[in-house]
């Protein structure tokens, strides 16, 4: 069954241009199978986001993660040694389960994020989907829902992932990911007032490791 949601209902909103509030470092979380960190750089990278990622940001970036490589706000396990194993992301400071990532195989559907009994990240799991058939663009772009409110990842791009918040019946850019670090690493920014930290974290993570990579 199609999803009911599809970036073309929902035309971008070239006006409003991302102004991120949020910068974290995602250590190691591509095609990962046991351990990850996510590090909170918000406040530490003096470069400025101008609409995209530059080098002297993606650099200062590395520069800030490297000092606090010993402090991540999230850790992330693993329940096996494959990649497609269960992930949970757990809080660093207080040790709490935060969510768990249920990461699928292209021919198995929905990967799934699930979270606690009164989590003030989500009231409800997110299923992360894609809106397209396999083989086009249309594959590139992942939907999941949260509150009732649609959002879309757009992997278009190559190795600069964009999310989207649809507001008035149009995209609006919430956040933006690139790759960096040997294709291990990530720096994802976002505007915290539009998206959840971990929401856009956990499905960040879903959308990268990629439904059909390979779990050797």
């Amino acid at each position: 069954m199609p999803h009911p949601f599809h970036p073309d209902d929902f035309p971008v909103n070239q006006d409003v241009v991302l102004n991120p509030t949020r910068v974290f470092y995602l250590k190691g979380c591509i095609h990962f199978k046991t351990s990850a960190k996510i590090l909170d750089l918000t406040g530490a990278v003096r470069q400025p986001f101008s609409g995209d990622f530059t080098h002297a940001f993606l650099d200062d970036a590395e520069q800030a993660a490297k000092k606090r490589d010993d402090s991540p706000a999230y850790e992330i396990s693993s329940s096996g040694n494959m990649m497609r194993t269960l992930k949970t992301i757990k809080d660093s400071k207080s040790g709490s389960r935060v969510c768990d990532l249920n990461i699928t195989f292209v021919s198995f559907g929905s990967s799934v994020v699930r979270f606690p009994a009164g989590s003030e990240h989500c009231r409800h799991e997110v299923e992360i989907a894609p809106v397209g058939g396999s083989g086009t663009d249309e594959a590139k772009h992942e939907a999941f829902v949260r509150h009732s409110m649609p959002y879309f990842w757009d992997m278009t791009r190559g190795r600069v992932g964009i999310l989207y918040k649809c507001l008035n019946q149009k995209r609006v850019e919430v956040g933006r990911v690139a790759g960096y670090g040997f294709d291990k690493d990530v720096v994802l920014v976002t505007n915290g007032d539009e998206i959840d930290d971990v929401v856009a974290i956990s499905t960040c993570i879903i959308v990268l490791n990629g439904r059909d990579a390979m779990d050797a």
